[in-house]
């Protein structure tokens, strides 16, 4: 059976209590095979959702964050970032998003330089998978045309996700790891790898750009909006 690595957390007006992981069943068993797909026309980076590589869950609500690293292999304009979520209580209409540098090449994001950082509109549709008592989302942040991140080839960048509400809210990853293993922010704003409480694991999220060679961002956003 499938597990949630919880943060037993207590909302009030006044403060949060708690707020250590916390495995709540056992580990399933391991499915076989890469998390990493072959991309489709518009993805610049993919690790997407698989109900056969979901290892576990975090909170990423109020001040928790969760991130995981990846490298391009052209220069993008990111329009889109899809992450798979949770939801406990209301759905957030917002993700807050920090795209960091690891200019120290020590692949920790505790030493990284943030360089892009938005709070995103956000879509949520069901996937049909439910786990733990709660449905899976596919949750679809659709970046302003004037806001997109402009990233380069062969740079080791790491993607930084909070969910804009205090309702519990949960991102999901793999039992799978493409490079550098994802990392947890409790709130304390120091990052712990996710192998602290776990095996190494990678997110599940997906980056749908352009290359910047082949298209001007006010182009692109022009096309998006004829879909």
């Amino acid at each position: 059976m499938k597990k949630l690595l919880f943060t037993l957390l207590f909302f009030s007006t006044a403060s949060i209590m708690a707020d250590q992981p916390l495995v709540l069943s056992p580990r399933h068993v391991q499915g076989t095979g890469s998390i990493e797909t072959v991309m489709t026309d518009g993805e610049a980076y993919s690790q997407p959702y698989s109900w056969e590589l979901l290892d576990n869950a975090v909170t990423i609500m109020y001040d928790r964050w969760f991130c995981d690293d990846f490298e391009l292999d052209n220069d993008y304009y990111i329009t889109d970032i899809y992450v798979w979520t949770i939801w406990t209580g209301e759905q957030a209409s917002v993700m807050n998003l920090v795209i960091s540098e690891d200019d120290t090449n020590d692949s920790d994001p505790n030493t990284n330089t943030d360089v892009w950082s938005e709070s995103v509109p956000c879509i949520h549709t069901f996937t049909g998978d439910s786990n733990w008592g709660y449905d899976i989302y596919e949750t679809h942040c659709v970046i302003d045309t004037d806001i997109y991140p402009e990233l380069n080839a062969n740079i080791h960048y790491y993607l930084e996700i909070q969910a804009g509400t205090i309702d519990c809210t949960f991102i999901l990853f793999s039992w799978y790891c493409v490079e550098d293993c994802a990392w947890w922010d409790d709130g304390s704003g120091i990052w712990v790898s996710m192998d602290t409480w776990w095996t190494e694991s990678d997110g599940f999220f997906v980056l749908e750009g352009e290359i910047i060679n082949a298209l001007e961002p006010e182009t692109w956003g022009s096309i998006k909006t004829l879909f």
